[in-house]
């Protein structure tokens, strides 16, 4: 069996995800730029992945959101 690893992650040019405090504030600036309803590819990968696989800091903020929005796919953190 051959196990393959991919990411798809949104970092900043200075190659991070979040301030130093958290925020994710240029994410959504740098969202806004984007035309509505495109996904940047998002959707085909996450179908083509089984498994979700993030840090415990992104778990955190995640679950500060309204919605879980990785439906029943398997996650380890």
């Amino acid at each position: 069996m051959s196990l393959k690893a991919s990411v798809f992650i949104a970092i900043s040019l200075d190659g991070f995800i979040a301030r130093k405090g958290g925020e994710l504030d240029w994410l959504d600036a740098a969202s806004a730029t984007v035309t509505e309803g495109e996904d940047c590819g998002y959707k085909v990968f996450f179908e083509s992945i089984d498994v979700l696989i993030m840090g415990r800091k992104t778990y955190e903020k995640i679950l500060s959101f309204s919605n879980w929005p990785y439906g029943k796919k398997r996650l380890l953190f």
